[in-house]
């Protein structure tokens, strides 16, 4: 075998190396983290300011992991009185498990069945307003 004989071979071994990678990497799914990354930097001074109000609350809001259900609990004054209530169960490994719900001004006890999620990490994310003011609050939670 010569020299162009084997140059040929190791072209067609690189354009056949480079062909598989390219391929592969065009049958990955990629998801970004968030949607609209760039609106929600320009609204993130209000996102410090609601976590900055969540701390000042007279009673932390509480998210508990029982057997069967998520509970989240808010102090009833301040969910009787709460508007734009919502909570967002973010899943890191897959935007398909993400679940958001509104809160609904109430007694403060809000519960969520733990059959309707999929094992994993979640970042549970509570936003409302009160009086005007942005409240946020989030936790990491293992749902086995």
């Amino acid at each position: 075998m010569n020299w162009g004989t084997r140059i040929f071979i190791a072209y067609l071994a690189g354009v056949l190396f480079i062909s598989f990678f390219v391929v592969k990497s065009m049958m990955l799914t990629t998801e970004m983290a968030e949607e609209d990354y760039y609106g929600k930097e320009l609204t993130y001074n209000s996102h410090i300011q609601g976590v900055d109000n969540a701390k000042n609350l007279a009673q932390p809001i509480k998210i508990k992991d029982t057997n069967n259900q998520i509970t989240v609990v808010i102090d009833s004054a301040t969910a009787s009185s709460m508007k734009n209530g919502a909570i967002h169960f973010y899943n890191p490994a897959s935007e398909k498990a993400d679940k958001k719900m509104a809160l609904n001004a109430s007694n403060g006890i809000f519960l969520f069945d733990k059959s309707s999620f999929i094992k994993g990490k979640y970042i549970v994310r509570v936003s409302f307003e009160l009086q005007g003011n942005p409240y946020f609050t989030e936790e990491t939670l293992f749902i086995q």
